[in-house]
This record gives structure tokens, C-alpha cells and sequence, in this order.
């Protein structure tokens, strides 16, 4: 029995697409093998060359000292952490006291011009008055928290007139005695 040739090549052609799709997935295999070594090639050598710098090799120093262990930390409540907030607020709040509009006599250089530091501020304070040429006319001294001036007598005397000016409020550090802020605010005087 004779075979035709024909009949025979549809199934060797079906071979021959198998053998060909084995061998481009093992194509894709090894150059994704290929791929991710040259990965982790470059990724070590990167690495190295980061690690190494003129041939010397970079430590981590650590100075100081270390966290010691636990002893006698206790977790706050809400109620702790609030009192503590509340404590820095207040601590951070200044409320100046002056009234803006002096009388002031040109003779006595009396006036009734009022400083306070109200016990809600928690710093002492130091006052200043200038006109508004500059001219300095009072300077309070250092007022403590809960106490003021009443009737202010002005370091300079004034023409009879009236004035305009700026009093500056200098909070200090009790500790410390250095300077925290300043906060100004406008006064005006009327001298007779």
C-alpha cells in the first residue's frame, strides 16, 4: 500500500508547531533568567560600589548613650494630657492691660495712665512708651505677674498738647530673664 505524501504532511506540520512553541517558550525562559540575573547583578554590584568609597570601607558610628530601660514611666490618662495641654496654653497666652487714651498734667507730669499684668499671664513684663517721633516718655521697670502701675508718672515731660504713641509690652522669662516677645499697642495722651 502506497501512502500520499499529502496526507502525511498536515500531521507533520502539526509536529513541527508544537516543537516550535516548546522552543520559543524556552527562548522566553532563559532570557527572563537571563534578565533577572543581570537584576541582581547590578543591584549587588550598585550595592558594593555604595558600600565601598576610595577603597575604604564605611561604618556606622553611634555616639551617646542608649535608651535605658523602663523603671518608673507610667502611661498618662486623657485627663493627665489635657491638664499638661492646658498648662503650655495658659503658659503661651499675654493679655496687656493699658488704657489707650492719657491725661497727663504738664507741671507734675502725673497721669492716669494704668499698667497691669493680670495674675492669668504667666509672665512678668516690662513697659515702654514712645511717641510717634520716637521720643521715649515712660518706662514701667519690670512689672511682675498680679501687679501694675496706677497714675504713671512720664520719665520726660510734654508740651501741652495732645500726642499720639505706641506702648510696647517686653514679656521676659521668669527664670531666665531674657526677653520671650514683645506686643504694642497704640496710646495717645492728652497733656494740659
Amino acid at each position: 500500500m502506497v501512502r500520499n505524501n499529502m496526507e502525511e504532511a498536515p500531521f507533520l506540520d502539526g509536529r513541527d508547531d508544537e516543537q516550535k512553541k516548546k522552543k520559543k517558550k524556552k527562548k522566553k525562559r532563559i532570557l527572563w533568567l537571563l534578565l533577572i540575573l543581570l537584576l541582581l547583578f547590578g543591584g549587588g554590584a550598585g550595592y558594593l560600589l555604595t558600600q565601598h568609597h576610595d577603597g575604604v570601607r564605611k561604618h556606622r558610628v553611634v555616639a551617646g548613650s542608649f535608651l535605658p530601660n523602663k523603671k518608673d514611666a507610667s502611661k498618662l490618662t486623657d485627663e493627665e494630657v489635657g491638664e499638661y495641654a492646658q498648662k503650655a496654653v495658659d503658659a503661651s497666652k499675654f493679655q496687656m492691660i493699658i488704657n489707650p487714651d492719657v491725661n497727663v498734667d504738664s507741671k507734675s507730669l502725673d497721669s492716669d495712665m494704668t499698667i497691669e499684668n493680670p495674675n492669668n499671664n504667666a509672665y512678668p513684663i516690662a513697659v515702654t512708651v514712645k511717641l510717634s517721633d520716637g521720643k521715649l516718655v515712660y518706662s514701667s521697670g519690670a512689672i511682675d505677674v498680679g501687679y501694675g502701675v496706677k497714675n504713671a508718672k512720664l520719665d520726660k515731660p510734654l508740651k501741652e498738647g495732645n500726642y499720639s504713641g505706641t506702648a510696647t509690652f517686653k514679656i521676659y522669662d521668669a527664670k531666665t530673664s531674657k526677653e520671650k516677645g514683645t506686643v504694642s499697642t497704640a496710646v495717645k495722651f492728652t497733656v494740659k
